[in-house]
């Protein structure tokens, strides 16, 4: 029989576990659609919305953007996998997540549900209580 302490620490594991894997899956969405879109900058120009603007679809543009979402997306990634080997800091790792998943909506987001994971992942890694 286990004791409600036990208990507590299982549930408290089980909501890391799911901060992390929803916050990596985040990550992996983000950097590939931004990567998806480096790919359709380069060979397919012509198939891109037009942005609004004088310069419209400026390669020189459409590349800034495909670099600011990987780095988005890779960042993401990378505080998913410290959320993992370094829970103590998860209200931090949390934090930082959302924080970097916003911004990616610019580059699509992760087709979106990347955008949706990556905040719900890092509310839950920061909701957790500090105990582990």
């Amino acid at each position: 029989m286990k004791t409600k302490n036990e208990e507590k620490n299982m549930i408290q594991s089980e909501k890391r576990t799911k901060a992390f894997i929803l916050s990596l899956i985040a990550g992996i969405l983000i950097v590939s659609n931004t990567a998806l879109l480096g790919v359709a900058v380069t060979w397919f120009p012509g198939i891109l919305p037009t942005l609004p603007g004088e310069s419209a679809n400026d390669t020189t543009t459409l590349y800034n953007l495909t670099t600011i979402g990987l780095m988005l997306g890779i960042i993401v990634l990378l505080i998913a996998i410290m959320l993992h080997f370094k829970p103590l800091n998860k209200k931090i790792w949390g934090i930082i997540i959302v924080v970097f998943s916003i911004p990616s909506i610019i580059t699509g987001g992760g087709f979106i549900i990347g955008f949706i994971l990556g905040i719900i992942g890092g509310v839950l890694a920061f909701s957790q209580n500090t105990k582990i």
